[in-house]
């Protein structure tokens, strides 16, 4: 009955979320100055792209810092010729991780120190930006007197399972996380999506910055969090046509190695297994074994997961067809953790993105 009193719910308040494409631009007296801090990886096929779009914002004043992190690609040379070719582009280099940092939140962390902008919005490398994105964010910002907004992106790209994954993902978070509780203060839920988290400097200064969560695998969320739990006002909405991620995972090998983020001992592995086995993968088996009440239960549940799937789809760019898969997320979720732990345990930590990090301090 748990799917069945999450889509009940989520029916009667999804239309209380926000969607970006339905606000409009407005014409503010003092725009305030934005400084977008990308933090790029090996990602010399994305980059660029990205950039280039943030180039083409109707919104000014704005200017991009591009962190180099580590890449053992071409990364670097392309962040060096966005610098040359926009004024408004500056290329930063990090060539070392100190310990106790992840490596994402180290490369923002020093491309906050290079930034002037009043507010920063912190996004990824492989993100492409509608030209009226930012303008609109902003403007959704400042008629809601938010500190931070972050935004739930669409999915393109041919990889289709990736978009799978990302439904289930944001789904879960938009219906069991209750997204539109977030923008109430009293309410407990926060949010933190690492394709748009745009906060005011202030807010970012007084959470510690990076610095007081570097060693946490979940850095997006973990932001938001403790947004939410220092008092500022903040709001998750929907980026709809605005915002997308393109080729989130190029293969499924990808997509399963990044549940490792997030489960990596054999604790947390077989919670997730038995979570994926009970909710996700038995009622679709069970709808054709067992006595006629748990195959009635085992058809609510799938019902109202393909419902669920169905109303986020509404607001969201997925496909409405989304939860036929459903029970193959939970069983990627499931060799993932299992895949995690056992690798960590052979390298002595997690690995992400070429890097391992010390399991025992790590924290997700």
């Amino acid at each position: 009955m748990m799917w069945g009193t999450i889509a009940v719910i989520f029916t009667a308040k999804a239309r209380e979320i926000g969607v970006l494409h339905r606000t409009g631009e407005e014409t503010l007296e003092r725009k305030p100055f934005i400084s977008v801090v990308i933090a790029a990886r090996n990602e010399q096929k994305a980059l660029e792209r990205c950039v280039q779009s943030l180039m083409k914002q109707t919104y000014a004043p704005l200017e991009v810092v591009v962190v180099n992190d580590r890449s053992e690609d071409d990364t670097g040379a392309i962040a060096a010729k966005l610098a040359q070719a926009y004024p408004n582009v500056t290329a930063l280099n990090v060539r070392d991780l100190p310990e106790q940092w992840m490596g994402k939140s180290h490369a923002l962390f020093q491309g906050t120190k290079m930034a002037k902008g009043e507010r920063l919005l912190f996004t990824d490398a492989d993100i492409l930006f509608h030209p009226e994105c930012i303008a609109k964010a902003v403007a959704y910002m400042d008629r809601h007197e938010l500190d931070h907004l972050t935004m739930i992106p669409d999915f393109a790209g041919p990889h289709v399972v990736s978009k799978w994954y990302a439904a289930f993902i944001f789904m879960s978070a938009s219906s069991f996380g209750q997204l539109w509780k977030i923008k109430d203060p009293k309410a407990t839920q926060s949010l933190g999506v690492g394709a748009f988290n745009l906060l005011k400097r202030e807010a970012y200064d007084k959470i510690g910055t990076h610095e007081s969560f570097s060693y946490v695998t979940t850095d997006d969320a973990e932001l938001g969090k403790r947004v939410k739990q220092s008092g500022y006002r903040q709001d998750a909405i929907y980026g709809t046509r605005m915002i997308s991620v393109w080729n989130w995972y190029e293969n499924l090998s990808q997509l399963i190695g990044s549940v490792e983020k997030s489960v990596f001992s054999y604790p947390k592995a077989v919670i997730t297994a038995v979570s994926c086995l009970l909710t996700m993968i038995y009622p679709w088996f069970g709808l054709f074994i067992g006595p006629a009440s748990a195959r009635i239960l085992c058809g609510v549940s799938i019902v109202s997961v393909l419902w669920l799937y169905y109303i986020y789809s509404r607001y969201s760019g997925s496909g409405f067809w989304y939860g036929i898969v459903h029970p193959f997320i939970g069983l990627i979720l499931t060799i993932g953790g299992f895949r995690g732990a056992y690798r960590a345990s052979r390298r002595g930590g997690m690995t992400w993105r070429g890097t391992t990090y010390d399991r025992k301090h790590l924290k997700a």
